[in-house]
């Protein structure tokens, strides 16, 4: 990854099982089992899909930094999304019998006003959720934290008095 600016301030990184890769590689067959016109493709798809997959991993990433998730996956079409994290509604870690019995999950980000992004295969989802969460609720305390504006003080407004005393004193009388 480069160190641009969706990179910075990094603040957790998402890693992925390679188990996703045979989650991947299973939910492509069952596809080509389903539909009669790729069953012919099968046996293709046995030898090299695993491999496509193993690139589809190697390009897949997410990771949090102080203002939002970033997330880029695709082998042949190229997607990388920036959530921010002020308009995060939840995580959701979703399994099933499938999911679970290759022993990987998956997350589901959800946003105000767009439908959900999932991850899938993410080590130690509950993990990754709870500093997400946790991130982002900090960053929302703070941004509710009224600022800490400078009230003009007692001794300013004093002073301002006292400079136009001296101002005043020094015009001329025009009576």
């Amino acid at each position: 990854m480069s160190d641009g600016y969706t990179e910075q301030g990094q603040i957790a990184q998402a890693e992925f099982d390679k188990k996703v890769i045979v989650y991947w590689w299973l939910q492509a067959l069952g596809v080509m089992l389903s539909t009669v016109i790729l069953i012919p493709f099968i046996p293709i798809w046995l030898l090299v899909g695993y491999f496509f997959h193993q690139k589809q991993f190697d390009h897949l990433s997410c990771v949090l930094t102080d203002r939002s998730i970033n997330i880029r996956s695709g082998l042949l079409f190229k997607k990388q999304q920036n959530i921010p994290l002020d308009k995060i509604t939840d995580l959701s870690i979703m399994g099933g019998p499938f999911l679970d019995s290759l022993g990987i999950s998956k997350i589901s980000i959800e946003t105000a006003g767009s439908t959900p992004f999932p991850l899938t295969g993410v080590a130690n989802a509950e993990k990754f959720r709870d500093v997400v969460l946790q991130h982002r609720d900090q960053q929302a305390s703070a941004a509710n934290q009224p600022a800490d504006v400078a009230a003009p003080s007692n001794d300013v407004l004093v002073e301002i008095r006292d400079i136009l005393a001296r101002i005043e004193a020094k015009l001329p009388e025009d009576n």
